[in-house]
């Protein structure tokens, strides 16, 4: 069930992206937006190769257009998938007029078996 609202709101915010996306901003002042996209926190197996999901951004300008920043995001992955524990991914992003979206972080349990 946690996989279809993800996939349902992956939908609906792609959807807003695609119907109100501008190339620039104005500096209106509001701190971008980012998602991540799929669990989190989420459990990955010892020993397989982990492939982050990762996260869109989105920044809303003063009179409501969109403009999709997902190609800026910067993505920090530390996951070490031969050891088990806690890892964490960090995604942040800045709009065109320099104001940083909160950090979003995944937290990425590497378990023994699945």
């Amino acid at each position: 069930m946690k996989y279809i609202v993800s996939i349902v709101t992956l939908v609906l915010v792609f959807s807003l992206l695609n119907t109100g996306c501008k190339k620039k901003d104005e500096g209106d002042g509001t701190k971008p937006v980012i998602i991540i996209i799929g669990a989190n926190p989420t459990s990955h197996a010892l020993d397989v190769p982990y492939t982050d999901l990762g996260a869109i951004a989105f920044d809303i300008s003063s009179t409501g257009d969109t403009t999709d920043l997902t190609s800026s995001v910067i993505v920090q992955d530390n996951v070490d998938v031969t050891r088990v524990g806690d890892y964490q991914v960090t995604y942040n992003v800045k709009d065109a007029s320099g104001l940083a979206a909160d950090e979003k972080i995944r937290t990425v349990k590497v378990v023994n078996g699945k």
